[in-house]
């Protein structure tokens, strides 16, 4: 059965002036564009739904001349990566007529909860209508309590979610998981007097709006005709924000859980300047995520810094992020497209600073390019520690056969260092130096426990409470 691998971008706004939020949604989502690149849809105050393929600046023409002649004073969008299905999975997706729903994240037990259900999940291979029609099912039974509906919920679903749903009555709801996996905040936009809740901060910032505060885990924001409520549906646990978001996912612009995406990553570099305390004639990030890292490592290593490595940028492909592109020939397009300076890098030793590592084949192909170029050595050094396991919360490595830390290690109990000496052999660079788990952490300003590196580790055990529907040979995707 096809693995459900969701990471995506949701935007919710409501307006208490009667403004038309229709371009805050539609912006906000370009905005998240780097959250997902297959898809986008927007549903504006029930009345009006629009889902189509591709990115959003695609279809954006298209989507304002086929607006009809009124204001929409709610609405919910998303924007799509690597989801199984087709184009009928395009969200926001219809509950019957109870609901629409965004999600952004992975509900793990999906198919045990469609077959509870009575869903075919040889069918329903979406875990967001899954949990969907779950909702509503909790729902109808609760008469319309949403904020025991979800405390349910949460009893039975495993995974993460932050869900935007939108109801018949133009009402708003924002949902963010008890454990807070998934990045989410809550934004003001003065002048129109309109609420807004991104998956990132960099969302609010493109619409004007001031960034209020994050949502916090199991809270439920919502936005009907009397006002903005917060609801505590569950009891609040330490978040266990995604480390990866901070490495790779988020924008650099964005703030998360109180910190600043760029400076995180500035801090990865000069600590791993001291975890690892190199000299090389310059240092090259690996566009795009990795350049403030580089930037730290550089600063901490007294380094020239070259941006000797470029995207093309000037076909359709050259504008896409490569990691989350669904199909690995895609993959390869993207970064056989990073062409590097030859007068920068010719007779150098090189150190490459990238943001990970998780199947190899595009840190190979960048070690072929520099050598091709002329470098005479080329290292990498790596922000996120080696991904050896599967994650289940929302990034797409759901088969550890795909991941290279994986294959150099099976058999074996590597450490980080052995890891890196195999995975430098396996992509010809002359070493692959890689963060720690507790270095990371420390980047980001949190204790190594309110982090999550399940897929570094591949301890799932301290990310949700099992309940008894799950087992956790399942949960591990044993």
């Amino acid at each position: 059965m096809t693995s459900v691998r969701e990471k995506c971008g949701i935007v919710m706004a409501r307006s208490y002036s009667g403004h038309d939020v229709s371009g805050f949604v539609v912006n906000g989502l370009k905005a998240l564009q780097h959250r997902g690149q297959e898809g986008w849809g927007v549903s504006l105050s029930w009345k009006f739904v629009f889902r189509r393929g591709g990115l959003v600046s695609h279809a954006e023409r298209e989507f304002y001349s086929s607006l009809p002649n009124e204001r929409f004073t709610s609405g919910i969008g998303h924007v799509r990566y690597s989801t199984v299905g087709g184009a009928e999975y395009i969200q926001p997706l219809d509950i019957g007529e109870s609901f629409r729903i965004a999600h952004n994240g992975t509900i793990a037990n999906y198919q045990r909860l469609a077959l509870e259900c009575g869903l075919d999940p040889r069918y329903y291979m979406s875990d967001t209508l899954v949990a969907g029609v779950l909702i509503e099912k909790l729902l109808t039974k609760r008469e319309g309590d949403w904020v025991g509906t979800l405390n349910e919920f949460v009893r039975v679903a495993c995974g993460s979610f932050c869900f935007a749903i939108q109801l018949p009555n133009s009402d708003v709801i924002a949902v963010r998981d008890p454990m807070g996996f998934r990045p989410l905040c809550l934004g003001h936009h003065n002048e129109t007097d309109t609420y807004v809740v991104a998956s990132e901060s960099c969302a609010l910032d493109v619409l004007g709006a001031d960034l209020i505060r994050d949502v916090k885990p199991g809270e439920a924001i919502i936005m009907s005709k009397d006002g903005v409520e917060s609801v505590q549906y569950v009891e609040q646990k330490e978040s266990r924000i995604c480390a990866f978001e901070y490495v790779y996912f988020a924008h650099p612009s964005s703030i998360i859980e109180g910190a600043s995406v760029y400076e995180v990553r500035r801090m990865m570099g000069k600590l791993l300047a001291e975890k690892y305390p190199l000299n090389g004639d310059l240092v090259v990030p690996v566009p795009e995520s990795a350049r403030p890292a580089a930037l730290g490592f550089a600063e901490a290593r007294r380094i020239p810094i070259e941006e000797a490595l470029v995207k093309y940028r000037y076909f359709w492909k050259g504008r896409m992020r490569g990691f989350i592109e669904p199909k690995s020939d895609d993959r390869n397009e993207v970064s056989r497209w990073i062409i590097p300076i030859k007068s920068a890098v010719k007779d150098k030793e090189v150190i490459l600073v990238e943001d990970s590592i998780v199947r190899g084949t595009t840190a190979k192909e960048i070690v072929e390019t520099m050598r091709r170029a002329g470098a005479k050595r080329v290292g990498i050094v790596v922000t996120f520690p080696p991904i050896a396991h599967p994650c289940f919360m929302g990034i797409d490595f759901p088969d550890r056969s795909e991941l290279i830390a994986h294959k150099v290690s099976v058999g074996t109990e590597s450490g980080i260092e052995k890891t890196g000496e195999r995975v430098a052999r396996e992509i010809g660079a002359d070493y692959v130096l890689y963060n720690d788990p507790e270095t990371l952490a420390r980047a980001i300003g949190r204790r190594l426990g309110q982090i999550c590196v399940s897929c570094v580790t591949g301890d799932y055990g301290q990310l949700v409470d099992l309940p008894l529907t799950t087992t956790r040979r399942e949960f591990k995707g044993g």
